[in-house]
C-alpha cells in the first residue's frame, strides 16, 4: 500500500487536488480556445506553479516511502533520484517564472536534471543484490550516444538543444528497458518489480507526450490539435508513473 500515515495522506490529497486543477484548467482552455498555440502559452504561470507543487508532493512522498523501503540502499536511491526530479521540474517551471526571458536555458536545466534522475533509476534497476556496486554496462551505450550527438552539435549539424534531447531519449529508452526487465532480477520483490516495470513504461509515455506537445502548426490544424491534446495528457501519465516508481521501493 502506498499511502499509510496521515502525513502521506495529506501530501497525496494535495497532489490529487493540484492534478485536478491542472487537468481541469488545461481542458477548460482547450474547450474555450481550441487547438491554438497561444492558449497553451497563456496558461503560463498558473500551470508552472501547479506542476511544481505536484512535483514537490511526489518528492515528499518518495522521502516518506524511503523510510519503509524493502532495503536501506534502495531507499537512498529513491530519495536521491527524486531530488533531481524536483530540480528538473524547478528548471521547467519555477525558473521560467523567475526568469521569463531565459531563452532555452530552462529546457537545458530541466532535461539535464532529468538525465541525472534517469541515470539513478538505471543504476537502481540494474542491481543484482544489496551489495552490487558494479557499473552497468548499458551506460556505455549512452556514453557513445552522448559523444556522437555532442560531436554533431559541435560540427553544427544539429543544434545543442536537439543534441541534448536526443541524448535524453537514449536515457529514457534505456531506463524503460532495464525497468521492464526488473522482475527478472531477484533483488526486487515481485510486486515491487512489477510497479517499477509499469512505472518506467508510464514515464516513457509521459515523455512521448512531452515530445508531441512541442509540435506546432497553424491554429486549429491537426498538428496543433495533437500538440494541445498531448500537452493536456502529460501529467495524467507522469503522476501515476512516479507513484508506481515510488511504490516500487516499499516493503510489503
Amino acid at each position: 500500500m502506498l499511502i499509510r500515515t496521515n502525513l502521506e495522506k495529506i501530501f497525496f490529497a494535495i497532489l490529487l487536488a493540484f492534478l485536478c486543477i491542472t487537468i481541469g484548467k488545461d481542458w477548460y482552455d482547450f474547450y474555450t480556445c481550441g487547438a491554438v498555440g497561444r492558449c497553451i502559452s497563456a496558461a503560463g504561470q498558473m500551470q508552472y506553479i501547479t506542476k511544481f507543487v505536484m512535483s514537490s508532493c511526489l518528492t515528499v512522498l518518495a522521502y516518506l516511502m524511503a523510510n519503509r523501503a524493502f532495503c536501506a540502499r534502495d531507499g537512498r536511491f529513491l530519495r536521491l533520484a527524486y531530488c533531481f526530479s524536483l530540480l528538473a521540474d524547478f528548471g521547467f517551471s519555477v525558473f521560467n517564472i523567475i526568469f521569463p526571458d531565459n531563452g532555452s536555458l530552462s529546457t537545458v536545466l530541466g532535461i539535464g536534471f532529468f538525465m541525472v534522475f534517469q541515470t539513478i533509476l538505471i543504476y537502481r534497476h540494474t542491481r543484482q543484490d544489496e551489495q552490487d556496486k558494479s557499473f552497468p554496462k548499458v551506460f556505455w551505450i549512452i556514453v557513445a550516444l552522448a559523444a556522437l550527438f555532442a560531436g554533431l552539435a559541435v560540427a553544427g549539424i544539429i543544434g545543442a538543444i536537439v543534441a541534448e534531447v536526443l541524448v535524453y531519449g537514449g536515457f529514457v529508452i534505456t531506463s524503460m528497458v532495464v525497468g521492464i526487465l526488473a522482475p527478472r532480477k531477484a533483488y526486487f520483490p515481485k510486486k515491487n518489480a512489477l510497479f517499477i516495470r509499469w512505472g518506467v513504461v508510464a514515464f516513457f509515455i509521459g515523455d512521448v507526450l512531452v515530445g508531441l506537445s512541442m509540435l506546432s502548426g497553424e491554429d486549429h490544424s491537426v498538428l496543433q490539435l495533437i500538440s494541445c491534446i498531448a500537452n493536456n495528457m502529460i501529467w495524467l501519465a507522469y503522476v501515476p508513473a512516479q507513484l508506481m516508481l515510488i511504490r516500487g521501493a516499499a516493503k510489503e
